[in-house]
């Protein structure tokens, strides 16, 4: 799944250099997402990851870098809270 996160910012991002974010780097502070493209990978992870993404959980923190995307995505598959 972290590849397949990594390979959708890469294919999705204009921004220069988002191969070399670590994955704990915020995408939101490298421009690498914003409001809008966040809508958009949403959608990604919904429909790859076959989840729910309630609009509560709709925040910058769970979905600011490769590291807390696959986290949130962890705690759905497995019915935890995140």
């Amino acid at each position: 799944m972290r590849d397949d996160i990594r390979n959708y910012l890469l294919s999705h991002s204009a921004t220069a250099g988002v191969a070399d974010l670590a994955d704990n780097e915020s995408l939101l502070d490298a421009g690498v997402i914003d409001s809008a493209a966040m809508i958009d990978l949403i959608v990604f992870l919904e429909k790859g990851c076959r989840i729910t993404i309630d609009e509560d959980d709709m925040i910058p923190e769970n979905f600011d870098s490769v590291d807390a995307i696959v986290a949130y995505v962890d705690g759905k598959r497995n019915g935890s809270a995140v």
